[in-house]
């Protein structure tokens, strides 16, 4: 168990790693758009990209999570690699000839599209983001192939070679934003594309040994791709409700007559999602693997404690960052995204709000993206697409109310959105309970308490630091004020850190004492080097 969990630790971090850098490159692009497109150009790219990153988001997320790596793995871990590539190589082919269509439609009914995706549009914003959404939609192809190269990496657990193509990406974007802005916005859709063509041949090229057994053939009656294709429709129907879930919010926020709404709200998701995507989606992707080998070998008990781990690890991390998301949001919006004059008071002070409603959903969020891992390890993505279809119900009922009752404005959207998770992730942890004959919620729940009391004593310490500190994270923006701002919000995240940690030693929490052990072990080994 000590090897496997070392072997699980060891990928986990690779993952995390990656996505860190992954983050901070999407960053990186999403600084250039608040700061080099103004606020109407920045709404229309932004809702353009909607487009690619649901394609995106649902293959990662969907086909490749549910089915691929689970099936090619079970193949691997029996010795059957040969075999299990008639499986995945036909899904593969048939996939490829699925997003050619998929392509040339969307670019045919981009306005259909658009008025989905931004019911609020209209005039010349309407008729820039059609154009945006035409010349993005090709890139999807390339999006899914890379994704499709990325499972396969995953299934052979070749980690880091996957992990790290999205920062390539994200790169190539920010460098044709910075590059081609000056062109006008329809030249930087061109070169988010190009850059998505890179990406692909990025990835094939890493994973160019693990195709060995690739045939472009289709191997209707193959009992693999039948089981195959089972897994990954579903899978793929329960992704896109997520997806779906963020474009009904869209579509209510592109409702209220402001510029700079969207790109707001895109703001404010992009933050809550770097402590979600990094711990949670970074353990679940190293989980999921192992998780399918456990079941495949029928070792059940072991597969609980796996994922006892998990959901333990995931909430001694992401409450912490929930609490911290909620007091400084102002200072974290104006930190990552404020490089120029464009971005003034109003924008920050709304990506502000609509963070604060985010942080229910980054809790719920990361246990789901562990409880959904579980289920297609099981080989189970009918579930999680019921309870989908469920949530995404509610998200519209919840918006329309929203929308039409309350004062909340486009917070209420981030609001909605943070409803519907915590109901998903209490239904999936019923029905996992069923399914597991049993899991240690009890405990859990109690250990969450003690995490949450840490998190409220770290809150308390921040906000009457914030008070004593005299800055105004609001203010306008010049080079000093920047420097300023970003040596507080380092302190301040800093005490926050030692603050948490401190708390969680007091009450006795594990993954604390285990750390603490780590950081001991490893000082004294360093002393006894030098000693010797």
């Amino acid at each position: 168990m000590n090897s496997k969990n070392k072997k699980i630790t060891g990928a986990a971090i690779i993952v995390m790693t990656s996505i860190v850098v992954s983050r901070i490159t999407g960053y990186l692009r999403t600084i250039l758009i608040n700061n080099l497109l103004t606020a109407s150009q920045s709404d229309a790219l932004m809702a353009a990209f909607k487009t690619t990153d649901l394609m995106y988001n649902l293959l990662i997320g969907g086909a490749i999570a549910a089915a691929v790596i689970p099936v090619l793995s079970g193949y691997l871990a029996k010795n059957e690699e040969e075999d299990g590539w008639k499986a995945v190589g036909t899904f593969i082919n048939v996939i490829f000839i699925a997003m050619i269509v998929l392509c040339i439609l969307g670019v045919i009914f981009a306005p259909t599209v658009v008025s989905i995706t931004a019911l609020g549009f209209y005039g010349e914003k309407r008729e820039l983001t059609i154009q945006l959404t035409r010349v993005l939609f090709p890139s999807v192809a390339f999006m899914m192939l890379a994704g499709l190269t990325n499972g396969v990496l995953n299934s052979y657990q070749r980690f880091a070679a996957a992990a790290y193509g999205p920062s390539i990406y994200n790169l190539g974007v920010a460098l044709s934003i910075f590059v081609l802005s000056r062109f006008g916005v329809k030249y930087v859709a061109y070169g988010i594309l190009a850059s998505a063509v890179m990406y692909f041949i990025i990835q094939i090229s890493f994973a160019f040994p693990n195709f060995k057994y690739y045939r472009p053939k289709i191997l209707w009656k193959h009992q693999g791709f039948r089981r195959l294709f089972k897994l990954a429709i579903p899978s793929l129907l329960a992704s896109a409700i997520v997806q779906v879930n963020l474009i009904i919010t869209q579509r209510f926020t592109s409702l209220y007559d402001l510029d700079g709404g969207i790109t707001a709200y895109g703001n404010a998701n992009d933050l809550w999602q770097l402590p979600y995507g990094v711990f949670a989606m970074g353990l679940g992707t190293a989980l999921l693997p192992t998780l399918s080998e456990k079941l495949a070998l029928k070792k059940l008990d072991e597969f609980k404690d796996i994922l006892n781990n998990a959901f333990r690890t995931i909430l001694y991390l992401i409450i912490p960052s929930a609490v911290g998301c909620i007091v400084l949001a102002k200072p974290l919006i104006s930190v990552v995204y404020k490089w120029s004059q464009e971005i003034g008071f109003e924008r920050i002070s709304l990506a502000g709000e609509i963070l604060i409603m985010f942080s229910a959903a980054m809790i719920a969020q990361s246990m789901l993206a562990i409880l959904t891992r579980a289920f297609y390890a099981n080989n189970d993505t009918k579930t999680p697409l019921y309870i989908g279809v469920l949530s995404m119900v509610l998200n519209y009922l919840f918006c329309t109310i929203f929308f039409e009752v309350t004062d909340l404005g486009v917070a209420g959207m981030a609001l909605s959105y943070s409803m519907i998770s915590v109901v998903y992730m209490i239904i999936m942890m019923s029905v996992l309970t069923k399914k597991m004959n049993g899991m240690q919620w009890t405990k859990l729940i109690k250990y969450s308490g003690k995490l949450t009391a840490a998190a409220v004593i770290m809150g308390i310490v921040i906000f009457f630091m914030n008070r004593l500190i005299s800055i105004d994270f609001l203010q306008e923006f010049s080079i000093q004020q920047k420097l300023l701002e970003i040596l507080i919000l380092g302190v301040e995240i800093a005490l926050g850190v030692l603050v948490y940690f401190a708390a969680t030693m007091l009450l006795k929490v594990n993954e604390a004492i285990m750390f603490k052990d780590r950081i001991f072990n490893r000082i004294n080994s360093i002393f006894n080097r030098l000693k010797g």
